[in-house]
């Protein structure tokens, strides 16, 4: 059995609700965080509609937005949440992979809001903003991989 992963999280204005809210925004990921059998099993069958609701919540996007993230319409986005619909194989990967760089991109980063600017500003070693590196697999890997490089002082 592996161990859970307390992660206490910042938020630049420090404000206990904001603390909360991401807190509360990624509790439920986090069994799931580095542990590859845990994320399959999930994947397979499916987060639940809320972890949409939850990744809103995180991100402070809009619905439209994290849509375009996910790579389906606005429409499904609504209906997924409205009906609490089980997610897909494929939204679910992405959603956990979103979820797991989150994490990392506070821990890396140092607060939620420090990071979502990361996250809007371009990045030398990406040769890009990082928001547009979302919508891919590909793309959170290799925002993942800067994280790491940015963590060790090894900017590019």
């Amino acid at each position: 059995m592996s161990a859970i992963k307390k992660t206490t999280y910042r938020v630049e204005d420090d404000d206990n609700a904001s603390v909360s809210m991401v807190a509360e925004a990624l509790a439920p990921y986090q069994t799931l965080m580095g542990n590859p059998q845990a994320q399959l099993r999930v994947i397979r069958e499916g987060l639940p509609a809320k972890a949409l609701s939850d990744m809103i919540t995180l991100s402070g996007a809009s619905q439209i937005d994290v849509a375009n993230m996910l790579r389906m319409s606005e429409k499904t986005l609504r209906s997924y949440i409205k009906e609490s619909k089980q997610l897909d194989i494929g939204v679910s990967e992405h959603l956990i992979q979103l979820f797991e760089l989150f994490d990392k991109g506070i821990e890396a980063i140092g607060s939620l809001d420090s990071f979502k600017k990361w996250l809007q500003s371009k990045s030398i070693g990406l040769a890009a903003k990082p928001i547009e590196l979302l919508n891919t697999i590909t793309g959170i890997e290799l925002i993942k991989e800067e994280l790491i490089r940015i963590e060790f002082g090894a900017l590019a």
